[in-house]
């Protein structure tokens, strides 16, 4: 699992070319997994799950299944229905890997990192290339490879505390040590040149939050970031900025702009999604309009396939009782992170700083999720993906248990599991097979769907049409 996730992530860093791919790329990986665990359950090797909001996240499934149901386009809603599923199996089974053995977290992040900084490179490949040839950079050439840099933006949110870690992590004075410092002000820069208010202020409350949870703990963890942060503007106007000035071009992302923009239009036109799912949640109030079918109930918009905010998207596409069963199991998976790491040791510094980050990561994609797609966007659910099987995997070992996969004398059990993940695949490979290869290869939008989007490409693919 902890493979399949990696070369996911990489792929959508490395080589994938816009959001259609990226999706690709995201389905085949969940497809692979679900075979992976089916192969696991048929062998007798069960693996647990974390108890706490089981419950309360089975309940939303079922209200989600039955509002697909009753959805104007069951493919679509069924799409986004096992989509969800299977990402959060894949969580699941990536935290009963790592809780395995506690060796295997320090080399899935420093993995991750090494990914990171690899699509970095070809950031300032392009970047460079830009700059020689003379031609004028934009938000497309760094955040290359992403239909739009807020896409990447919020693939940070979830991954750039993790870098942090890293750093910290790595030995004084090491090369290791410099070049995570290196790569984390390059990100920051990325998220500064890109104007990224959401993930910006996501990222502040996350230390805000574990300030308030940690003090004494965070501190170093909260003195890295702002370490970062300030490198991460001096690379932002010293290379953005003044370095472009000095090749005859234009600067990109200057500040002028996010002030300009706030002053303007301070949601972005959010206000107009917001308003919009808020009648749909009025009308719509038990079963919702289906998964995924605020973009088909707001098309005539033309300003965002989803309400940037998961709270108004779970309440109009699934149901009120929907986003109720999915926000006590929040709730309770993050007491259980919390109390778990109010039971450290403050002598014990590795696994206090493994909490703070984990708490800074899962509240910076929790802030975010209110603003913007990051629940919706294939590389930033991956990303969210690793930080919840790692939050599962970190509570379960530090409570002194593992999710070893046992040989499970419960054939219920292991019918209802595996049934369970039968119906996800089917329904995933169901709902995207009449044109996955289209997609995969950016094919052009056949007559239907130019006729169904005459001037946006919705739902939630703008590149080469939806399926």
């Amino acid at each position: 699992m902890t493979l399949i996730l990696f070369v996911a992530l990489t792929t959508n860093f490395l080589v994938a070319a816009g959001h259609d791919l990226q999706r690709c790329v995201e389905i085949a990986a969940l497809c692979v997994m679900s075979m992976v665990v089916l192969a696991r359950i048929g062998a007798g090797q069960l693996p647990t799950v974390p108890k706490v909001g089981m419950a309360l996240l089975m309940t939303f499934f079922a209200l989600g299944l039955v509002s697909s149901l009753a959805a104007y386009s069951l493919r679509h809603a069924i799409y986004e229905w096992t989509c969800l599923l299977l990402l959060l199996t894949m969580a699941f089974s990536l935290a009963s890997e790592l809780s395995q053995d506690a060796s295997r977290l320090p080399k899935l992040l420093h993995w991750v990192g090494i990914a990171c900084g690899l699509y970095s490179l070809r950031v300032l490949v392009m970047y460079g290339a830009a700059l020689a040839s003379g031609f004028q950079p934009d938000w497309s050439v760094v955040g290359v490879g992403f239909s739009n840099p807020r896409f990447l933006n919020h693939t940070q949110t979830s991954l750039l505390p993790l870098i942090v870690f890293l750093f910290l992590k790595a030995p004084q004075d090491s090369g290791w040590r410099k070049a995570w410092f290196a790569l984390t002000a390059f990100w920051w820069a990325l998220l500064f040149v890109t104007e990224a208010r959401a993930t910006v202020l996501a990222l502040s409350m996350g230390c805000a939050i574990a300030v308030l949870l940690r003090r004494a703990q965070a501190r170093e963890f909260i003195v890295a970031m702002a370490w970062t942060a300030l490198a991460g503007l001096i690379v932002y106007a010293l290379g953005f900025i003044l370095l472009p000035l000095l090749c005859g071009l234009q600067p990109i992302g200057l500040p002028a702009n996010v002030v300009e923009r706030t002053v303007a239009n301070p949601s972005s036109d959010r206000f107009y999604l917001w308003n919009l799912a808020i009648k749909l949640i009025a009308s719509h109030p038990w079963l919702g309009v289906g998964p995924q079918h605020f973009a088909h109930e707001g098309a005539t918009l033309y300003k965002g396939a989803h309400p940037h905010d998961w709270v108004l998207q779970i309440a109009a596409e699934w149901g009120i009782p929907a986003l109720l069963c999915l926000a006590g199991a929040i709730y309770m998976g993050a007491r259980t992170l919390v109390r778990c790491g109010a039971r450290l040791a403050t002598t014990d510094v590795i696994n206090q700083q493994i909490f703070v980050t984990l708490m800074v990561s899962c509240t910076a994609v929790f802030v975010d999720t209110l603003l913007s797609g990051v629940l919706v966007m294939p590389q930033s659910q991956l990303a969210a993906v690793l930080v919840l099987g790692i939050a599962c995997a970190w509570v379960r070992l530090q409570d002194g248990t593992t999710l070893q996969r046992q040989p499970n004398q419960s054939p219920l059990k292991r019918a209802l599991l595996g049934g369970l993940v039968v119906t996800g695949l089917c329904g995933l490979i169901w709902s995207v097979a009449p044109n996955f290869v289209q997609h995969a290869q950016n094919g052009d939008l056949t007559p239907a769907e130019l006729a169904a989007n005459p001037e946006q490409h919705w739902p939630r693919m703008w590149e080469a049409g939806y399926f």
